[in-house]
This record gives structure tokens, sequence and C-alpha cells, in this order.
């Protein structure tokens, strides 16, 4: 069974485990814990500040994540989100489930604009990125200036 639970830090290094297992798929340069602090502090950098951060499990075993952190009281940034290709998809569209949290989330705290950032290469992030009604934008017209691992990436904005 499927379930998506707010995070808890015994799933610490299940987390780092993901995100670096799509990060590191040798498509980019390598990045690292050390590029990406907020991965030792999900509670401090997320969810104490006002954000959240989501983990789907298949029983106990971590299989997706989504995490949003706040900007200020109108802007946040949707990170960490990925999803074991095995469960991405159909039938079980944890993806989608996940998503769904967040955004219920971000409209009850009033968020107006939701960033992201994405590696150029990510083509299946992109396509659900734009058929969720967000619009790729320039670095330059960002309206917040925020950290991500990548040099080379693509930003996407979403008005709610």
């Amino acid at each position: 069974m499927i379930t998506i639970s707010q995070f808890e830090e015994k799933y610490t290094q299940d987390v780092i485990d993901i995100v670096l297992h799509f990060q590191n798929d040798g498509t980019r340069p390598l990045v690292s814990v050390d590029d990406q602090i907020d991965l030792l502090d999900i509670v401090g950098e997320y969810i104490n500040k006002g954000g959240n951060f989501w983990i789907a499990k298949y029983s106990e075993t971590l299989i997706g994540t989504i995490g949003i952190m706040p900007y200020s009281s109108e802007i946040a940034v949707l990170k960490r989100f990925f999803v074991y290709e095995k469960f991405q998809g159909e039938p079980n569209h944890v993806g989608q489930k996940l998503y769904n949290v967040l955004l219920d989330f971000v409209k009850e705290k009033g968020y107006k604009t939701i960033l992201l950032d994405t590696p150029y290469n990510t083509t299946r992030a992109h396509k659900f990125y734009n058929k969720a009604g967000f619009i790729k934008i320039n670095e330059a017209d960002l309206p917040i200036k925020f950290s991500h691992p990548y040099k080379e990436c693509d930003f996407f904005l979403l008005e709610l």
C-alpha cells in the first residue's frame, strides 16, 4: 500500500538516497549533500520555516519526496520532487499524489507564486510541470533568488 505523510527524521538518509539517485544519473555534473545542505535538516529548513516536506512510502520503504520552502508570505519554492522509476505514472501516480498534497498545502497557506528549478535535460519533469500550469521563465525574471544545485537548469513559475 502506498501512503503519503509528512517527513519524519528517520527517513533522512532515504531522502538523501533518492535525491542523489536522480541528480547523479550520469547526465550532468555530480552533486553531493554538501551542495544542498537543506537535506541534512529537512525539519528545520522546510517545516519549521512554514513550509513542509512529504514522503511517499510503499509499506515502510520511501519511494517519493516533495517539499515546499517558503521565501515570503506569497512566494514558495517547490523542491526535492522525486519518485523512483517503478512508481512513476500508471498505475500508481505517486508523483501526482505528492503534487496534489503540496498544492493543497500552498493554497491553504495563501502562497500566490510557486517557483522551481529542474535540470535542463529532464524532459519528463518539464512535461509534468507544463501540464500542471507552470510556465518556463528565465532565471533573470525570477521574483527571488534561491539556491539550486546546477548552473545549467530551467526555471518554472506557477501563479495561483
